[in-house]
């Protein structure tokens, strides 16, 4: 069986979660002797690189965000003649798009979350027609977790048997011994990872962090993420009165976020909604306990042992946290859990799943 990634996600992902998605998903389909291919003649992805040559059908070159239209454009001419050549039997889109795929071959799409369907404004109107469009006209829709699955049934009222669930993971090893809180190097950080705007909620996070005298006293904040401090960052300093001191911003590779995982107190995350919620499964790998919300699937993905937080409510969020962090015991319950229940989650796992829904189209 032939199967295709398209180019979508990779020629506007330097870096993401939906792109070391598909990455490890080739690689572990690969395992398995499906004849895997990803056809992204331009690209800008790092994640692709790390894969077998013989997997990847395109370079990488660098572009600015502005030429990516005429990038998309390109992509899909030259895609469209390698896809004559290979024949595909499957065809697995990695991302929303109104370019129309000519070939015979069978459609299938991942629909990550309906964060845009939930949270939107009027500018995403376009895009959520788009995601509709392009889930009615898909062979078979895959699904990160069950809450993503029954919303988009309820949204958008297409047939469950259309629609399948496969777990996402993490790429993150697994760790075999714990650092000793003696040795930690950022023991008194909260960890916020990844995007801050919008429905991730890092507002009220840094709300419900100001107002606790505890908190404030022995704690500090560390976001690791690529966007600019200005982007729902220093100025929600000012506005609770918090000293600059008190939030510190990194950015870096996978390797540096695991070491962080290790040393921070706990990983605080806030979302409103997560289709899955991959920093979850990364932190329980790297022994560092999970804070979090109970927006989306958390939950689903947390299961019943992790201590969760209404997303809308500060004072519960500010509860939470002090609750886990002030005991030892609960620390460390949360600890052995977390490396318990990890072991749910696997690209393995994914990868065989989602081999059998081609093989059933």
């Amino acid at each position: 069986m032939k199967i295709v990634f398209d180019y979508q996600i990779f020629y506007q992902q330097k870096y993401g979660g939906i792109s070391n998605y598909f990455s490890c998903l080739a690689l572990e389909l690969n395992k398995l002797d499906a004849k895997i291919k990803i056809i992204s003649p331009i690209h800008k992805n790092e994640n692709i690189e790390i894969l077998p040559k013989e997997l990847v059908i395109g370079n990488k070159l660098f572009y600015p965000y502005k030429l990516n239209k005429y990038v998309d454009k390109l992509n899909h001419l030259l895609s469209s003649k390698i896809l004559e050549k290979e024949k595909p039997e499957i065809i697995h889109k990695t991302y929303f798009s109104n370019k129309e795929i000519t070939s015979k071959a069978k459609k299938i799409i991942t629909y990550y979350d309906l964060t845009h369907e939930l949270f939107s404004h009027n500018k995403d109107q376009n895009f959520i027609k788009l995601k509709k469009q392009n889930a009615f006209d898909a062979d078979h829709i895959i699904c990160p977790s069950n809450k993503v699955k029954k919303d988009i049934i309820d949204f958008h009222n297409l047939d469950p048997k259309k629609i399948s669930v496969t777990y996402f993971s993490s790429n993150f090893e697994k760790i075999n011994q714990l650092v000793v809180p003696s040795k930690k190097k950022f023991s008194n950080y909260l960890l916020f990872v990844g995007s801050r705007s919008g429905y991730k909620n890092f507002a009220r996070f840094i709300k419900a962090f100001s107002i606790s005298k505890n908190l404030t006293k022995d704690f500090k904040i560390l976001v690791f993420g690529g966007e600019n401090k200005k982007i729902e960052g220093l100025h929600l300093l000012k506005k609770y009165n918090l000293n600059e001191n008190l939030i510190k911003f990194i950015e870096g590779t996978n390797n540096e976020l695991s070491e962080i995982y290790k040393h921070v107190s706990a990983l605080i995350y806030p979302s409103m909604y997560e289709g899955f919620g991959i920093p979850i499964i990364e932190a329980m790998r790297n022994g560092c306990p999970v804070i979090c919300s109970n927006g989306g699937a958390l939950k689903e993905v947390g299961g019943d042992s992790l201590f969760y937080f209404e997303p809308t409510n500060v004072e519960d969020i500010c509860n939470t946290i002090e609750k886990v962090v002030y005991s030892d015991l609960l620390i460390k319950k949360l600890v052995e859990y977390g490396l318990r229940r990890c072991d749910l989650f696997s690209w393995s796992k994914c990868a065989k799943e989602t081999f059998e829904i081609y093989k059933n189209k």
